[in-house]
């Protein structure tokens, strides 16, 4: 039975709490805490070589610097730290395991040469010039194709070659299969290497307990209960004297849901010092040495039907790990999405996939929002353009044919993911008529060129993974990611409430819309229940905030919380009223028989109860107190899904794409606050733009990042940012509580594939082929110049 009648809030754009303290200047990130006395400030010496054996380091003139306490370097920190990886149990997976500060040899620019403690920050900063570090440098590799070559210098001897993952499935029968296609269409599909770059930069601080052998680290993370477990097992440390708490985090996109290495060393050094330890990221370093994500090549063969349907696919796939797997996740991380995630919303039954990752001398790449799914929707979605185009059907009348119809729910896709419910030819056909497409098409001249742009018109119809649970992380390999999250909610003495969650805030306004269920579950107001989050001392054990699990495994863990404490709440409330807990209903801030409201007691009174502030006692076998945890594991995962269609123009002169319309549909199932759903499409969406038109890490031959700086690194601004005709449609879920699907990555899954279609569609009449992104206009340029014969 439910717990009240009606729900009054989730549903509701109720306004975000967050705000407030933010717009005011209020909220306090890493460097605005208070600083304990006697802190240490440390400066990280980084390599300037992407490959080299260490010779010798001078630390003498840096020593020298006022302010300076001391100068360590990897050897010193043998004895602290073990050498760093992730547990990764995975066929193809082969291990590679790396020091928190390079030792004989780097093999990335940027790498962790030695570390320098001092009593300011500028001191640690004056003496970063002052070490001398002699290298002897070694043939290096930045490249995937490169790192593949014979010949290629090997980074790992115990490897042989640079290859560290590699898998491969096939469905029965596949090569009878592709071969009764009717066509054959195959293309390579490419995607630059980015970053998070968030508002914040990262940073550390850690400081033990002055009576006690404890350790408080703060740092902005996505996943402190994670960085806390990573800690102890690589310091020996029991995580019973670690905490880990997470302030206000100025955005995080994945980027900040890693475990790195400095994290290990602030604690390390607390620890041998018994001092307060203190670290703050600049932009160079953020670009340099932060988990960067995607550089994919990807290779899609199908074989079709001449009614466009497509009978069989074959995707290759290879990503660049860089030079150490990432934490927790490792290279497999987004080679597995990509290939996971290809089928996406249509009905391939029929599939083969290869994929590897290599090692080279660049930045280790890991997760970033979307993870591989913008590559895997850059490729199937672009293939469906070509198929259309090869057999004169308009795309999307070509994804018509292919995609899973509503008949067809529940559906378990090719490679055993279940979609239980979604609204993939609805969201399709949502999308075509926002934007007009039909209209469009009719209009649209042969040649594309109307004023003296050429335009177009693109499509993305995506799926979009969230909540992903225990068995979806394990069946790629994650042996220690929870998959799980927690909560507990406590009615206080006074009657208000508030609710522990095991994930951390990171600008998604969690703090509004968890309250928000807890409210609606209690039948109490908004405004009388507190959010506590990313705090390991306070929070029960969970995964964190990543992946598009917030709303789906932070939600339902608070909902199902809610209804253990309800039954509590109702239990006692019965009691005191004498009637049977059945026939109450949480409403108003009360507990009320559901046919009289006048017969209840309000929420104050039965904690009263519960905490023996008054003379009535408790029920029999019922114990003191008002609170519930819950623990909620999740299916392996929860479907959302989308489509993104979008009107471009090309100046033929100089490349540049322009945005002229552009629409988005969106269902993430249950909606709980809708202008925050909303902000994370447009959000998202943006950062697709980014991707998509613009953004892109460069590396030399040799190693060398070319633009480790916001002068060199474009990033889209509100001039790039479009008007976006939004709608949502909610297909809840049966199979997550609540009904909630994921909403944070799919703005930016849709955006690359669409804006890359579209720009191919408006220089269709040249004969263009898009395949790649970023598309800056001078590569824009130069294929136009091509077509045209180099003119």
């Amino acid at each position: 039975m439910p717990l009240i009648e009606d729900f009054t809030l989730v549903g509701k754009s109720v306004l975000r709490r967050e705000d407030s303290y933010l717009l005011r200047g209020e909220a306090q990130f890493l460097d605005d805490l208070p600083e304990p006395s006697n802190l240490l400030h440390i400066a990280f010496v980084t390599s300037q070589h992407a490959r080299a054996d260490i010779v010798r380091i001078d630390a003498s003139a840096a020593l020298a610097v006022p302010g300076v306490v001391g100068v360590l370097t990897g050897k010193d920190f043998v004895a602290d730290i073990k050498t760093f990886a992730p547990v990764i149990e995975l066929n193809g997976y082969r291990e590679v395991r790396r020091p928190v500060v390079a030792i004989d040899r780097v093999n990335f620019v940027g790498e962790y040469v030695a570390v320098i403690l001092a009593e300011t920050p500028y001191a640690a900063q004056d003496a970063l010039e002052l070490v001398e570090v002699e290298y002897a440098p070694l043939p290096s590799v930045a490249g995937i194709i490169e790192a593949m070559q014979p010949g290629a210098p090997v980074l790992y001897e115990h490897l042989g070659d640079n290859l560290t993952f590699k898998a491969a499935f096939e469905t029965k029968d596949f090569d009878a299969h592709f071969a009764s296609g009717d066509v054959t269409l195959e293309d390579e599909f490419r995607t630059g290497r980015v970053t998070g770059v968030m508002i914040e930069p990262r940073g550390c601080m850690a400081w033990p307990d002055p009576v006690a052998t404890n350790f408080t680290l703060w740092t902005p993370t996505q996943i402190p209960h994670i960085v806390r477990t990573a800690i102890a097992d690589h310091l020996d440390m029991p995580e019973s004297v670690l905490r880990v708490v997470t302030p206000h985090v100025g955005g995080g996109f994945g980027t900040k849901a890693h475990v790195y290495p400095d994290e290990l060393i602030v604690v390390a050094l607390a620890r041998r010092f018994r001092r307060a330890v203190k670290w703050v990221q600049d932009r160079r370093e953020d670009l340099l040495t932060n988990a960067h994500a995607r550089e994919h090549i990807l290779r899609l063969k199908v074989a079709v039907g001449n009614d466009g349907v497509i009978r069989a696919a074959h995707l290759d796939v290879k990503t660049n790990a860089g030079a150490y797997p990432n934490h927790p996740y490792s290279p497999t991380l987004e080679a597995t999405a990509a290939v996971r995630m290809m089928p996406g919303p249509y009905k391939i039954r029929n599939y083969r996939y290869d994929v590897c990752s290599v090692v080279t001398n660049t930045t280790p790449t890991g997760a970033y929002r979307g993870t591989g799914q913008p590559s895997a929707f850059l490729a199937i979605e672009g293939m469906m353009d070509r198929i259309g185009r090869r057999l004169g059907i308009d795309p999307a009348e070509v994804r018509r044919r292919n995609v899973v119809r509503p008949e067809d729910f529940p559906y378990v896709n090719v490679v055993g993911v279940r979609y239980d419910t979604g609204s993939y030819l609805g969201s399709l056909e949502r999308g075509l008529e926002l934007i007009g497409y039909e209209e469009f098409r009719k209009r649209q001249p042969k040649d594309r060129l109307v004023d003296g742009k050429y335009r177009g018109i693109g499509i993305c119809n995506y799926t979009e993974v969230s909540g992903t649970g225990a068995p979806g992380w394990r069946v790629r390999g994650f042996a220690k990611m929870p998959g799980f999250d927690s909560s507990r909610i406590v009615v206080e003495p006074d009657g208000k409430i508030t609710v522990y969650i095991s994930q951390a805030d990171a600008g998604q306004g969690h703090y509004t819309t968890f309250a928000q269920i807890a409210a609606d579950r209690l039948g109490v107001a908004c405004e009388d229940v507190t959010v506590i989050e990313g705090d390991t001392s306070k929070t029960p054990y969970g995964t964190g905030t990543f992946a598009s699990r917030g709303s789906v495994v932070g939600g339902g863990t608070v909902i199902r919380c809610s209804e253990k404490l309800g039954a509590k709440i109702r239990h006692i409330a019965g009691y005191m009223l004498n009637r049977e807990a059945n026939r109450l209903v949480l409403k108003d801030g009360r507990v009320q028989d559901r046919d009289d409201p006048s017969i209840g007691v309000s929420m104050r009174e039965v904690a009263e109860t519960a905490y023996s502030m008054n003379n009535l006692g408790m029920p029999q076998g019922e114990e003191h107190g008002l609170e519930a945890t819950d623990y909620y594991d999740p299916p392996m995962v929860t479907m959302a899904n989308g489509t993104h269609v979008v009107q471009v123009a090309v100046d033929a002169e100089d490349g540049r794409v322009e945005i002229e319309r552009y629409a988005v549909v969106h269902d993430c199932g249950t909606v709980i606050n809708p202008k925050i759903v909303a902000g994370q499409v447009h959000g998202a969406t943006v950062q697709g733009i980014g991707e998509a038109l613009m953004e892109e890490l460069v590396y030399d031959e040799t190693g060398q990042l070319l633009n480790a700086s916001l002068l060199d690194y474009l990033l889209p601004t509100s001039m790039d940012a479009p008007e976006l005709e939004l709608a949502h449609i909610e297909t809840p879920s049966i199979d997550s509580v609540g009904g909630i699907k994921g909403a944070a990555e799919g703005g930016l899954t849709g955006a690359v594939p669409a804006l890359a279609n579209a720009v191919c569609d408006a220089l269709a009449g040249l004969g263009v082929n898009i395949a790649q992104v970023p598309l800056r206009p001078s590569f824009i340029l130069e294929q136009i110049r091509k077509a045209r014969g180099g003119s």
